[in-house]
């Protein structure tokens, strides 16, 4: 009797583990296959003092390549923009079979990625991590810029997500994970939480996102440092975003940009980001993954951001929008720039693409070798080159910026 009813809580223990294992939602790398991939369309009249160029040519262009292979959901503030959407759709010759539109009067600048649907999935069914949102620390966010804060909560009632609130300002940007491994800046976190310590940020990443390990990311890349960078050089940025830096490409192989010794003394920018780079990297080599084992740490290219960078002198006109510099000074304004914000979806790596005519050939080459980097490691996917990405990076994002995943799930 003793041995029946032994093997009985055993058989019953059994059946609990199995109903945990079916129940539970991890958050998929981004390599795994995809319902839909969700895209920004914001209105950005005024974005950047009137110095931006428009990025809608980037964003038509990101779409026409992502229906060939996956659905796309986009997301917009207003019927004016949804002509805008509607008239460049159709000069681009993309038709409306893959597409999805949504209207949402709070979508106050872009990136889909910061306050879109974070989404966990156990097979069946999707769970949003519901992280706060404090516009990148509310460096330069107001109520306005706040209000997205609820776009995803909306979003999520509408589609039938179920949510776990995370008691943790974060955005999608800012953290990047292979199956079961976190990456992420130190100040990313404390420009986020300063109440809290690394550790009960660990702690509470891992849990939002069902991960095992966390790898805290030491020297922050000034490029992507918002507004001013160092010395006169300005520009948007997201405040230390992972996926403008460090990129999983499976669960062993980290890809990290590392600056030119040749060009790394053009400008202060460039020279600190080779320095922050070269001790990160020395660093990433010691890491390891959860079974013990070192990371394949793979270098790629970085622009020659003084190629595309432009100067002009501080004026009583702008005065008011760099307060580290005077009038008289030369302003160096920069894109925030580079290969590592591309897109894993369905059959494709969507990757930045700078070269143009006029430019020297070695930056064609960093183009082309990006590619080819890709393509060693997703060789069954088509390997596309964003020739706008640029546009994206004056706003401070990029490809990965804009869009967001939605996991698959199996159909009940």
């Amino acid at each position: 009797m003793k041995y029946f009813l032994f093997i009985l809580i055993l058989s019953l223990l059994s059946c609990d583990t199995s109903k945990k294992d079916v129940a539970r939602f991890t958050y998929p790398p981004e390599w795994e296959e995809h319902e839909a991939v969700w895209i920004d369309f914001p209105d950005e009249t005024g974005w950047g003092g009137g110095m931006l160029p428009t990025d809608h040519l980037a964003r038509i262009e990101i779409i026409k390549n992502l229906v060939k292979h996956v659905s796309v959901n986009i997301i917009l503030p207003s019927d004016k923009m949804r002509m805008v959407l509607d008239s460049m759709l159709i000069e681009a010759k993309i038709s409306m079979e893959n597409i999805t539109v949504f209207k949402h009067p709070y979508m106050v600048g872009a990136a889909i990625r910061d306050y879109g649907p974070v989404l966990l999935t156990n097979g069946t069914e999707y769970q949003m991590a519901d992280f706060k949102f404090n516009v990148e620390g509310a460096v330069y966010g107001d109520s306005t810029f706040l209000k997205r804060a609820q776009i995803d909560n909306i979003l999520a009632d509408s589609l039938g997500y179920s949510v776990n609130p995370i008691d943790l300002n974060s955005e999608g940007g800012g953290f990047i994970t292979s199956s079961k491994v976190v990456l992420l800046f130190e100040d990313f976190a404390k420009t986020r939480n300063p109440e809290l310590s690394l550790k009960e940020i660990e702690n509470r990443f891992l849990d939002a996102l069902q991960m095992e390990k966390l790898i805290w990311i030491k020297e922050p890349m000034l490029l992507d440092k918002n507004w001013h960078k160092i010395e006169h050089i300005y520009g948007q940025g997201g405040n230390y975003h992972m996926d403008a830096y460090l990129r999983f490409v499976n669960d062993s192989t980290i890809l990290i940009p590392t600056i030119e010794a040749a060009i790394k003394d053009k400008t202060p920018l460039l020279k600190a980001d080779y320095n922050a780079s070269i001790a990160n990297l020395e660093r990433l080599k010691q890491e390891t993954n959860i079974d013990g084992k070192p990371f394949n740490i793979v270098e790629i290219p970085h622009p020659d951001l003084s190629l595309y960078q432009y100067q002009f002198p501080l004026s009583d006109y702008n005065k008011d929008m760099f307060t580290s510099s005077k009038v008289g000074d030369t302003i160096t304004y920069v894109p925030i720039m580079g290969y590592s914000n591309f897109l894993i979806t369905n059959g494709a790596v969507l990757v930045s693409e700078y070269w143009k005519p006029g430019l020297p050939e070695s930056e064609k080459e960093k183009d082309e070798k990006m590619k080819a980097i890709l393509q060693t490691y997703f060789p069954n996917r088509e390997i596309i080159g964003i020739k706008n990405a640029l546009m994206l990076n004056w706003f401070g994002g990029g490809i990965h910026c804009q869009t967001m995943q939605v996991p698959k799930i199996t159909k009940q």
